[in-house]
C-alpha cells in the first residue's frame, strides 16, 4: 500500500518548492514497477488536494491491510517548528508563521500508521523543519555548500525548512545542532506502539535539499536509486544506502535521521 504527499505550491506562495511533486510521482513509478499488481496505490496528493482533511481521511482505507501487507508514506514538502517546538508537516494552506493554522502535526501522520492491520510500515519523511538560523551556522552551511561546487555539483538549492526569520526574540531561536538533537528525540523516541520505521531527511547542520540537477530532492532520489538498485532491499540496508548516498551527493550537508528498529523488523520492501 503506497501514499505519497507532494507539495510544490502553497497558498502562501513565497515557499513555494520546486521538486516535491516530481519526487512522488517518480516514486510511485518505481514502486508500479517494483510491484506490479500487488501494489496498492491508497492514493497521491498533489499541492491545493494536500489537505489536513484529505490526508487524515487515508487511516480508513488502510484499515483495509492485513497483518502481512506493507505501508509505505512518503512525503515532500516543508517541515516545521511551532514556538513551542511542535513538529507540523505542511499542508498547501498552512501558515508558516504560525503552522498550527493549517500544519499537520506530526502526531497525526504517525497516528494514521497505527491501529492498523499491516505489521510493515515505513514513512519516509522529505522535509525538515524551519528555524531561525543565526551567522556562524549559516557559514557552516555555506562552507559545505561550496564543497559541491568544488566537487562539480551545482549548488542550485532550495531547503524544505530553513526559512530565515528576523525573530526578535532570541530565546524563541533554535539553533541547527539543537535542531539536530530535537530531531533524533523526535525520532528515536516517538510512535513505540506504531512498530512504523521512520526516515527523514535531514537534521543538525543540514536541511532537506532539493536540487536541479537531480529533479529530486536529495533525500527521495537517493530512495529511488535503491529501489532501482536492488529488487528486493531490507529496511537496514535501505537506510544505509540512503545515509550514504545522500552525505555523498551533499557532501556531508545532509544527513537523513533515522528511528532505530529492533532487528526482528527488519523487513523486505
Amino acid at each position: 500500500y503506497f501514499i505519497g504527499v507532494g507539495i510544490n505550491h502553497f497558498a502562501d506562495s513565497t515557499h513555494d518548492l520546486k521538486w516535491c511533486v516530481q519526487d512522488i510521482k517518480d516514486l510511485t513509478k518505481t514502486m508500479k514497477s517494483k510491484y506490479g499488481d500487488r501494489l496498492v496505490i491508497v492514493d497521491t496528493l498533489y499541492n491545493e488536494k494536500a489537505t489536513r482533511t484529505n490526508i487524515r481521511s487515508l487511516k480508513k482505507k488502510l484499515l483495509n491491510t492485513t497483518v502481512n501487507d506493507k505501508v509505505i508514506f512518503s512525503y515532500s514538502g516543508h517541515g516545521l517548528l511551532s514556538k513551542d517546538y511542535d513538529y507540523y508537516i505542511s499542508s498547501y494552506t498552512v501558515n508558516f508563521s504560525n503552522p498550527e493554522e493549517g500544519g499537520i502535526p506530526y502526531d497525526e501522520i504517525e497516528n494514521m500508521l497505527d491501529s492498523i492491520p499491516a505489521r510493515k510500515k515505513i514513512l519516509f519523511l522529505d522535509a525538515c523543519h524551519s528555524g531561525e538560523v543565526d551567522k556562524e551556522e549559516m557559514r557552516k552551511v555555506q562552507a559545505a555548500a561550496s564543497g559541491l561546487t568544488q566537487n562539480h555539483i551545482t549548488a542550485n538549492t532550495a531547503s524544505r525548512g530553513i526559512i530565515l526569520t528576523n525573530m526578535a526574540d532570541s530565546a524563541s531561536r533554535i539553533g541547527l545542532q539543537n535542531s539536530f538533537e530535537m530531531m533524533q528525540s523526535l525520532f528515536v523516541n516517538v510512535g513505540k506502539g506504531t512498530g512504523a520505521v521512520i526516515i527523514a531527511a535531514s537534521g543538525g547542520v543540514q536541511f532537506a535539499q532539493e536540487r536541479s540537477e537531480l529533479g529530486h530532492g536529495v533525500f527521495t532520489y537517493s530512495i529511488i536509486a535503491a529501489l532501482k538498485k536492488d529488487p528486493v532491499i531490507k529496511v537496514s540496508a535501505l537506510k544505509t544506502y540512503i545515509d550514504n548516498r545522500v552525505m555523498e551527493l551533499t557532501n556531508g550537508l545532509q544527513k537523513p535521521t533515522t528511528r532505530n528498529e529492533p532487528i526482528a523488523v527488519d523487513w523486505e520492501l
